[in-house]
């Protein structure tokens, strides 16, 4: 995998992170080691020490937790911008693992490095607080899906989420391609493997979707959003646009 440079990143602009004039983002960049992974590569694991954060510069991350049998529950997918791990003053440890899922680049950002880092650019303190307040925000609506949504709806928005987080652009009548497992699409909603079979399916015979034995495409945004959004006291009462990512 080929590094990129920060001023190639097509994401900074849209990172809490890394939106910084470029004299802190090179010292940001000074402060943590770049990790170049390949997709299954174990960027950091459940037990661990939590005296580090990883920022996704590139490619997706699955955040997951094993259980004492060995099988994974996927708790995010995360992409550009996102700000992963845990950072504890004490003898705290990881509460999850991250894996790669496609090529990655991350940013490792030891405790040591961030608090000088901080010391000398305050304001990006309160930058990562914001970006570690917005994957709190997201393991919050996850539970607010599960309660609130049907499984249709979760693995509708799910779908949309990993288009934007590995696509140039999800924009109308675009067609975008998805290579994911059944197992892992199913662990990220919290259903099981013949659930999200069954429900890719109806998605099928509704026309958001088309799928073969090994990729899944979107054809119909717009459906695909509408379907997402049942079930959702927040959602507009209209079809919402999808952002280019």
């Amino acid at each position: 995998m080929r590094r990129i440079p920060c001023d190639e990143c097509r994401a900074r602009a849209g990172s809490v992170v890394c939106d910084v004039p470029p004299a802190v983002l090179a010292d940001l960049r000074t402060a943590g080691a770049l990790m170049l992974c390949r997709p299954r590569q174990v960027i950091f694991g459940e037990g661990m020490p939590s005296t580090a954060l990883y920022l996704v510069c590139h490619g997706a991350v699955k955040v997951y937790h094993a259980d004492r049998f060995g099988r994974e529950h996927i708790l995010e997918v995360a992409g550009p911008g996102a700000l992963l791990g845990e950072l504890s003053l004490g003898d705290d440890i990881m509460s999850a693992s991250a894996e790669a899922i496609t090529e990655a680049q991350v940013l490792l950002l030891p405790r040591e490095r961030i608090a000088g880092f901080i010391e000398r650019h305050p304001e990006s303190g309160i930058r990562l607080l914001a970006a570690l307040s917005r994957e709190l925000a997201v393991a919050r609506h996850q539970v607010r899906d599960l309660a609130l949504k049907s499984a249709e709806s979760r693995l509708a928005g799910l779908l949309l989420k990993l288009a934007g987080a590995n696509c140039d652009a999800v924009t109308r009548g675009q067609h975008v391609r998805l290579t994911y497992t059944r197992r892992e699409m199913a662990e990220m909603i919290g259903v099981s493997t013949e659930t999200a079979i069954r429900l890719l399916a109806a998605l099928r015979r509704k026309g958001a979707i088309d799928a073969d034995r090994r990729d899944i495409v979107i054809i119909d945004v717009e459906r695909l959003v509408h379907i997402a959004q049942r079930n959702d006291p927040t959602a507009e009462p209209r079809v919402a646009a999808v952002k280019q990512s």
